[in-house]
């Protein structure tokens, strides 16, 4: 990563149990929500012992903020090397890379699930301060590296270099999150294809 975040998936064999619970906790409460999942179900998913689960964490709480950054490690590394790697032109590496992330939810048909981080924020964010705080970190690494490659774009001349970078990058990064609502909500894909098309328009 570029961003002198560390999110660190572990490697050692005791921490692939962890990895193990995170993984099928992280897949049941990303369909059945915080509320709707409970330590039992989480373990069962992940064919361990409740003694285990409670080895790694403190409580079901702890588990959902190492959930959220276990399920953002990937997504972040893919995005960041998407933002400074294969085209040219800055400006096309961003549309690029959200044209991608739609076309993973297009080819899996799966219109309802949503963004882990982005889910459980709408459920828990305005009764948890633990779990709004980690959501604004993981969100504040999306739209950094979003900005940075905003001002690459601004360099190449592909951007309007009066637009402030940040902002401009907050309200991409805000569409985008609010086009995976509206996904949901409709169960279809147009709301992605929407915010791709203006995109284009947002990035002149």
């Amino acid at each position: 990563m570029t961003t002198g975040h560390i999110l660190t998936r572990m490697k050692t064999t005791k921490d692939d149990k962890r990895a193990a619970i995170l993984d099928a906790g992280a897949a049941l409460m990303l369909r059945k929500g915080y509320h709707g999942t409970g330590i039992q179900k989480i373990v069962d998913a992940a064919g361990v012992p409740k003694g285990s689960f409670y080895n790694y964490f403190k409580s079901k709480e702890d588990f959902a903020l190492a959930a959220m950054e276990f399920t953002s490690h990937d997504h972040i590394e893919g995005f960041e090397t998407a933002l400074t790697t294969g085209s040219p032109s800055p400006q096309q590496r961003i549309i690029d890379s959200y044209a991608d992330m739609a076309a993973v939810y297009e080819a899996s048909r799966n219109y309802t699930t949503g963004c882990f981080v982005g889910n459980l924020c709408q459920e828990l964010a305005d009764t948890n301060a633990a779990v709004a705080e980690k959501a604004e970190y993981l969100f504040r690494i999306y739209t950094s590296a979003l900005a940075r490659c905003i001002r690459s774009a601004q360099d190449a001349g592909e951007v309007n270099r009066e637009a402030d970078p940040d902002r401009l990058a907050e309200a991409i990064f805000n569409s985008w999150e609010g086009a995976i609502l509206r996904m949901k909500s409709s169960r279809n894909i147009q709301p992605l294809n929407a915010f791709l098309d203006m995109l284009a328009v947002l990035l002149q």
